[in-house]
């Protein structure tokens, strides 16, 4: 299988919360649910934070868990006075912009 086959046979999850924001999962739960249906690459996108990631990401290191976490936030904001949120992936969430 070639390397582009391969990734396109990965299952992905591009949008999910933790308690972080309004999610009823911790990070280190929301990755081991991923993990356990079968999925291969996570972004967590809490709602304009990026607090979870930090926790997820050492939790998948520490224990050398088989998932690719995407640094993702999803930011609240208004246009034209209606609420719309925006996704974000492969953020840096050291950036000083996002605090």
């Amino acid at each position: 299988m070639t390397e582009a086959a391969s990734e396109m046979t990965k299952r992905y999850d591009l949008h999910s919360h933790t308690t972080a924001s309004d999610g009823v999962l911790s990070p280190e739960q929301l990755v081991d649910r991923a993990i356990a249906m079968g999925i291969d690459v996570l972004a967590i996108t809490d709602h304009d934070t990026t607090d979870g990631i930090p926790s997820a990401l050492n939790h998948i290191q520490q224990n050398n868990l088989p998932l690719t976490l995407i640094s993702g936030v999803e930011i609240s904001t208004l246009w034209q006075n209606l609420e719309i949120h925006i996704v974000g992936l492969n953020i840096d969430i050291n950036s000083m912009s996002l605090r």
